[in-house]
């Protein structure tokens, strides 16, 4: 009769037993393919922090050539209205100096038109016009004086000509390289700030693959570690 009953019971216990077991193998091998996507999603997630900080590094790098860019511009453009306010004072020079060589032209034509009037004869005539020699000399003498104002307000006039073209040359040159900075730094700027832009982006979708990443990982270990949990518990009820 014991011996009846013992089978009994055995049989009965076999699907159980089964049942169990099946369960134990189906949660390892449920387990298992969480720990393998579990390092999949840990190793993924470690490549993305080291991107990361890569591009967080080059954004910060952007970050300080556009502010030093920026700033050289800044440094041009006032470098430009302290050239404006030279190149205004050159102006009123350049102004002064027209005046002065309009008069020395002026001065010049009565000279020569004073010359043209005696003609070349002129002094020789009015010597032989003369009765005393202090005459004859003092008329040497005016005459030569006139030769010297003559040439010396020609050499004057031509050098407030040549001042002249300095100060013009000057001055489109100055104006020339500035403006020729202002338009590089500033197309220097804005490229800059099309590539922190970008970088910007960059960082900022990388930074949400991480964060993606870090919480799917921290799901996938709760998990593990659930079905950890209810493989212990069938591994117990399979030994009793």
């Amino acid at each position: 009769m014991r011996t009846h009953s013992a089978l009994l019971v055995l049989a009965l216990s076999v699907p159980v037993l089964a049942a169990a077991a099946q369960d134990t193998r189906g949660t390892e091998k449920k387990l298992q393919q969480i720990k393998r996507e579990l390092k999949g999603v840990a190793q993924e997630r470690r490549q993305i922090e080291t991107q990361r900080g890569s591009a967080s590094q080059q954004l910060r790098a952007a970050d300080e050539q556009v502010g030093q860019t920026d700033r050289s511009l800044q440094q041009t453009q006032s470098k430009i209205q302290t050239e404006k306010s030279s190149l205004s004072q050159l102006r009123v020079r350049q102004a002064r100096m027209r005046d002065t060589l309009k008069g020395a032209r002026v001065e010049l034509a009565m000279l020569l038109r004073a010359a043209d009037r005696q003609g070349p004869a002129g002094p020789l005539k009015s010597l032989l016009a003369r009765d005393r020699v202090e005459d004859t000399q003092r008329l040497l003498t005016y005459h030569a004086y006139l030769e010297k104002a003559r040439a010396a307000r020609i050499r004057d006039l031509t050098a407030k000509l040549a001042e002249l073209d300095r100060v013009e040359a000057e001055i489109a040159h100055r104006t020339g390289e500035l403006t020729t900075a202002q338009r590089a730094q500033a197309a220097q700027l804005a490229q800059l700030q099309r590539d922190r832009e970008q970088r910007a982006v960059l960082v900022a979708q990388l930074d949400a693959k991480y964060k993606d990443r870090a919480a799917r990982e921290q799901a996938l270990g709760r998990d593990a570690k659930a079905l950890e949990q209810l493989l212990a518990k069938l591994r117990i009820a399979a030994a009793k």
